[in-house]
């Protein structure tokens, strides 16, 4: 059997599997079309539970269950530690397996990883990394106190509108005046732009406390009416000055990239943005002006200087949370958000090429967050889904599926030009975290806790909360129930003798539970700890009680990854091709997302990570080989053992 000579893994957060697969055979995702016509789709791929991201994404690089890496979710709670506090999951010291790119470096082999999440701080002693503290390029997510999303480096993107748009700067305009080689003849108007930096837009306050830009804090703007027809120019300027000028800017033109520096906490740095002047009524009474996120030109890599090297590439490296809120919020119309689209997945797929042509690679790690964004905050699928209470119609409905193809259209470009550049003799791997759905119901265990007597409140200056000295079980971090046991907690008040009497009224309770609301029962699953090593969960990270919802009920994502609600499903998309696999095949078995890790390390010829627990997908390879008839040469040339001898105890040889 042909064996590839690298792996390139791309993942995709959060697409619908279904409908990504429908566009591209029906033609409209060109490059997904061909790895699908050219190597093999698995329409039952099921990722670990629950279906979030930061789990999730850590089980595909290391091959390992929930319960053995102890990533548990967005936040980490540590044994021993208060029962409220957490740590967040972007930090690679909170990981308890290994990484593929680790065990890839033991046997001399170099890995790129590209805003791959939960990968910092970097592992990799002699790889290559972009980005990975958050999940976009200059997105922070390590260090964030609660009540903050992210953290965008240097800044988040502003708006400027004349008219009260949600989170936008609303400015005045008047009379210019005191401009320094302005034509006097020239009809003009002017206003001031308050620069308020922030780390998060939608954070308010706290995103503007948080944010480490101290200057410039204001821009000069000059509208002008060049041709005596109505204004139709805006030029922005560091002063009242025409030889500050730094963008000139005509209705819906967009600036080119402009780099300037910025005084920030850390001293003075580089940073890189655009703008476009989105409206300029003829009368000069309404404007908007988009600046998109400052993007730090020294963000986080490894080695050290590896950011800077890049943005001569590509300067602009965007936190591009808000493109997706941008329009949610009305900021911007459906081209203005593509536009953004096309911009960070130019500078996602520009450093995958870059990295791949100038450096010496094995293995390619990259990640892109769009679908995720795009279901949750630019059209939430519940607008647009017909089983949704909250759809809004046919006509809209049309407009948000444009809005869906178009993303992935633009996905789908990145991709292209990603694989092109690995060359045929390359594995490719396209793989999501999740799926997604429309949000449902709400539900929280809270109340039917509280039903069942388990849960006590008492009241504070700050409202009614749970009374920890009292309660017998308490909700937190995860789909899963604490059970306040003695011992363990300071405020413990269950005996360690009556621990699984607590686990059984809690399960009593959760199935027992009534919504109000709609009348149903909301829960699909309710099982102790012992019980949830079935889904891959255990260890002292994992609470007492694990339950699940039922598929109307919950966020766009979080429920068993089985689950289909209308036009939505949690399975997800992975697609594989390369030398050695089928062509044109769809899989219709069960493959879990641990098993990605050992069919590479397999196709390869290099160890699996120590914590590996998944199986080879042998079913998709052209010759389904046991894995004691593997071709020996491919291990000569490495310094290790055969398979047989490292590979027991440590993950399944069959699937």
């Amino acid at each position: 059997m042909v064996r590839p000579r690298r792996a390139v893994l791309i993942g995709l957060d959060a697409p619908i599997a279904s409908r990504v697969y429908g566009y591209a055979v029906r033609g409209f995702l060109p490059a997904l079309k061909r790895l699908i016509e050219s190597g093999v789709y698995m329409e039952n791929y099921l990722v670990p539970y629950p279906t979030v991201t930061p789990e999730n994404w850590t089980t595909i690089a290391t091959g390992a269950h929930i319960g053995t890496h102890g990533i548990t979710g967005f936040w980490v709670h540590i044994p021993g530690e208060d029962i409220y506090a957490v740590r967040s999951a972007w930090n690679t010291d909170l990981c308890q397996a290994e990484y593929l790119w680790d065990a890839a470096e033991k046997v001399g082999l170099k890995s790129i990883l590209v805003n791959w999440p939960c990968s910092y701080p970097a592992t990799v002693k002699s790889s290559y990394q972009l980005w990975g503290t958050g999940l976009a390029p200059n997105e922070w997510r390590t260090d964030r106190e609660k009540g903050i999303l992210y953290v965008a480096d240097l800044a988040d993107g502003q708006l400027f509108s004349t008219y009260d748009i949600p989170f936008a700067s609303k400015i005045s305009l008047r009379k210019a005046s005191n401009w320094v080689g302005l034509d006097p003849s020239i009809k003009s108007l002017e206003a001031e732009l308050k620069l308020n930096h922030s780390a998060c837009r939608k954070a308010g306050e706290i995103g503007e406390k948080r944010s480490k830009v101290r200057s410039p804090d204001r821009w000069f703007m000059l509208v002008l009416d060049t041709h005596g027809s109505g204004y139709d120019k805006v030029l922005l300027s560091k002063s009242k000055d025409l030889k500050d000028v730094f963008v000139e800017l005509s209705p819906g033109s967009w600036s080119p990239v402009v780099v300037d520096e910025f005084l920030t906490d850390e001293g003075i740095r580089k940073g890189a943005f655009r703008c476009k002047l989105l409206e300029l009524s003829r009368d000069g009474y309404r404007i908007r002006l988009l600046v998109t996120p400052i993007c730090n030109l020294e963000g986080y890599s490894y080695p050290p200087g590896l950011s800077s090297e890049f943005s001569k590439v590509n300067p602009l490296a965007p936190p591009s949370h808000i493109f997706f809120d941008g329009l949610g919020w009305g900021w911007y119309d459906v081209d203005t958000y593509l536009e953004l689209l096309e911009m960070e997945h130019r500078c996602l797929s520009d450093a995958a090429v870059y990295l791949m042509k100038n450096k010496d690679w094995n293995l390619l790690f990259m990640h892109m967050h769009a679908p995720d964004w795009m279901y949750h905050y630019a059209i939430p699928i519940e607008k647009w889904d017909p089983s949704s209470p909250w759809y809004e119609g046919e006509e809209k409905a049309k407009l948000y599926e444009r809005v869906e193809l178009e993303t992935y259209k633009i996905i789908d470009n990145a991709i292209g030009r990603i694989i092109e550049a690995a060359g045929s003799d390359s594995l490719i791997i396209i793989v999501s975290d999740h799926g997604a759905r429309a949000k449902g119901y709400e539900f929280s265990p809270v109340e039917a806790l509280a039903e069942a007597g388990l849960i006590t409140f008492k009241e504070t200056e700050h409202g009614r909360i749970i009374d920890l000295d009292r309660s017998l079980a308490i909700p937190a971090h995860g789909p899963w129930i604490y059970v306040n046991l003695k011992g363990k907690y300071r405020h413990g008040v269950v005996e360690p003798s009556e621990y699984e009497k607590v686990q059984d009224k809690i399960i009593d309770a959760l199935y027992s539970y009534t919504d109000p609301k709609t009348g149903r029962k909301p829960i699909a699953l309710a099982i102790k700890k012992r019980d949830a090593i079935l889904l891959g969960l255990y260890g002292d990270r994992i609470g007492d009680v694990v339950y699940a919802v039922k598929d109307d009920y919950g966020e766009h994502h979080g429920q068993l990854p089985t689950c289909e609600y209308g036009v939505g499903s949690l399975k997800g998309l992975l697609i594989i091709s390369g030398p050695g696999i089928k062509k044109g095949v769809t899989l219709d078995r069960v493959v879990y997302a641990t098993d990605i890790v050992p069919t590479i390390c397999y196709l390869l010829g290099i160890p699996p990570p120590r914590n590996a627990e998944g199986s080879i997908i042998y079913s998709i390879l052209e010759e389904e080989s046991q894995i004691s008839k593997m071709d020996k040469h491919i291990y000569e040339h490495m310094d290790i053992e055969s398979p047989r001898k490292w590979a027991l105890g440590s993950y399944q040889v069959e699937s």
